[in-house]
């Protein structure tokens, strides 16, 4: 009798933890070189630049984004020509949660310089 009880309560949770995700298309930043200053052609009057890129989750059943370190690298640099480098990168990473994390926001932050191969 206290087996079904305790089964019947702890159902609900093991559903919600276990199958957490419904759908998952999602990527996280884990490690990015970046050149450093002495690496590449750079000059004092080199242009700072900045770029984001973000991954959301709503209702703990969909993830979808990139909050990866190229994505944010990429946005940084999408108004420079093609042969453009981004060096001396600096990075951080922020997150946001609404209503308990019923709407999840988690953003990579990149930062540095652009040179010119």
């Amino acid at each position: 009798m206290k087996t079904g009880r305790l089964l019947f309560l702890c159902a609900p949770a093991a559903f919600l933890l276990g199958c957490g995700l419904l759908y998952t298309n999602i990527r996280l930043p884990r490690a990015y070189r970046s050149a450093a200053p002495s690496e590449v052609k750079s000059t004092g009057s080199d242009k700072a630049v900045s770029g984001e890129a973000c991954a959301r989750s709503l209702l703990f059943l969909f993830a979808w984004g990139d909050a990866g370190y190229a994505s944010a690298a990429k946005d940084a640099l999408k108004t420079e020509p093609p042969n453009a480098i981004l060096y001396d990168v600096k990075s951080d990473i922020s997150g946001q949660a609404y209503l308990v994390g019923l709407y999840a926001k988690t953003c990579t932050k990149v930062s540095g310089r652009v040179a010119l191969q």
